[in-house]
Order: structure tokens, then sequence, then C-alpha cells
């Protein structure tokens, strides 16, 4: 039986369990709105409005008692001169937990956790955009200047005449060195032969007669 015992174990040992809730606290305090599991969201909700009162308290011994479960000096001076101010005229309730329903793969239970009056819902919305904002323009630059100057190339081709190519010059005509000629000696044709050794022998006949 758990009588006159609060608070929940989680699963874990007393440090682990301390540390953990520090850190969530931290984390409401510096985003004002996160999302974890609803066991964890209640037991963070305690710690969160603790060092909410003691910053409206203010005063160095407020400071150091909280101290104790801020180690970030720039959240702890963000909770003592700008969260705890807002909350002057407010008794109670600083946090609100809102269900989101069950988690994929353990079915644990969803829920978002923030600072009340603080805007939760703008702030996501900024947080999402400044995302965007980061990580879709950081190719973009780099890309720009290359296609700019791959546009300016083309544009300037286009406008430019292209350049014609010089005519090649005319090669000089080499004098072709004339062969020379040189003269066959005419071969007679054998008719003629047969005739010039006819011839002599009709002067012999000749003669005998």
């Amino acid at each position: 039986m758990r009588h006159l015992k609060s608070g929940r174990k989680l699963g874990m040992p007393k440090s682990h369990r301390d540390s953990m809730l520090a850190n969530l606290a931290t984390s409401i305090l510096d985003k004002e709105r996160i999302i974890t599991t609803v066991a964890k969201a209640k037991e963070a909700r305690s710690v969160v409005e603790r060092l909410i009162t003691f910053g409206k308290k203010g005063g160095l011994n407020s400071i150091r008692q909280a101290g104790k479960t801020i180690t970030d000096k720039t959240i702890l001076h963000k909770l003592f001169s700008d969260i705890a101010p807002a909350f002057k005229e407010r008794e109670g309730g600083y946090t609100r937990i809102i269900k989101l329903g069950e988690r994929k793969g353990d079915n644990a239970l969803m829920a978002i956790i923030e600072l009340t009056g603080r805007g939760g819902e703008e702030i996501a919305r900024l947080r999402k955009k400044r995302k965007k904002g980061d990580s879709a323009p950081a190719s973009a630059p780099a890309q720009a200047p290359a296609a700019k100057a791959v546009a300016e190339k083309n544009q300037s081709a286009d406008a430019a005449p292209k350049a014609e190519k010089p005519a090649k010059a005319a090669k000089p005509a080499k004098p072709k060195a004339e062969k020379a000629k040189t003269e066959k000696p005419k071969t007679e044709a054998p008719s003629e032969v047969k005739e010039k050794k006819a011839k002599p022998k009709k002067a012999a006949e000749d003669k005998k007669e």
C-alpha cells in the first residue's frame, strides 16, 4: 500500500528521476512548450510551478533554491526577469497539459505541457517557420550564383552574333614539274619493212634483163 506516498517512480531510481525532471523543467522554461508522456508531464508540472513560485518571491535565497534545479544561468535569469513577473497576478496554474493520444510503438499516452498565457501555439508556429527557413534556403543560395552565371552566359551567347571562323588561306599552288618528254624512236610498220626488202630483189631482176 502506498499510503502518504506521492509521486511516480517512472521506472527509474531517485537520482535518475530527479535529474530527468530537472531537465524537463529547464526545457519547459526555455521553450515554453514541449511534448512528453502524460506521466512525465504531471511530475514535471509540480517542479515547474515550484520554480515559478521562487521567481515570484525573488531575493537571493529564492535564486539559490531555484539554482539547485536549474543549472543554466541564462534560463535562471529568464525565470526571474521574464516568466515570474508575467504570473505576478496569478496565484497558481502556471502550466497546462493537453493530451495528444497514444504514441505509435509502445502506446504511451502523449501530452503537451506549456506555460499558460505565454502564446505557446504562436511560439510553436514560429519554431516551425524557423526550421523550414533554415533547412530550405540553405542549399538555394549555394546553387543560385552558379545558375545565374549559366543563365548570363546563355543570354550573352544568344545576343552576341556568332563570330565567323576566318577562312583558311588558300595554299599556293605548287608548280607542277614538267615531265621531260622523251621522244620514243618511231618503229616502222611491218608492211614498210617488207616493201624495203622487196625493192632490192626487183632492182636485181631489172639488171639481169
